[in-house]
């Protein structure tokens, strides 16, 4: 599998589920339309910063729950977002729960169009 970024060894772990069947996850997004830079990893947004897991920091954080989605929205860096409903299914990658609640680590494919899954959702 070729992902969108490249991936340290073991990554993403072998616990990982590859997405063969539909599903909708939630993605906090800066615009709408949202636009690739919505969709770019934390290594990426910050390449010098130490993370604790690099291949977290190479997936993209997704909510099973939208309700998760909106409560992240009180945090004071991600006030100010707007709700994305991501449909996924084969073809989109592996995803892992990797937080609380229904946060997971999502390992996009680098053939999988992001944009064309995304809607925007008002609150």
């Amino acid at each position: 599998m070729k992902f969108r970024e490249p991936l340290p060894d073991g990554c993403p772990p072998d616990i990982a589920e590859e997405i063969d069947e539909p599903r909708d996850v939630f993605r906090l997004v800066r615009t709408n339309p949202p636009t690739e830079f919505d969709f770019r990893s934390q290594r990426a947004e910050k390449p010098d910063r130490a993370f604790p897991d690099e291949c977290q920091a190479r997936g993209l954080s997704v909510h099973s729950e939208r309700r998760d989605s909106e409560k992240a929205l009180r945090l004071p860096t991600l006030r100010g977002r707007l709700v994305c409903r991501l449909r996924l299914g084969h073809g989109a990658g592996e995803i892992l729960q990797t937080g609380r609640y229904s946060h997971h680590t999502w390992w996009p494919l680098a053939d999988y169009d992001v944009l064309e899954k995304c809607t925007v959702e008002t609150i």
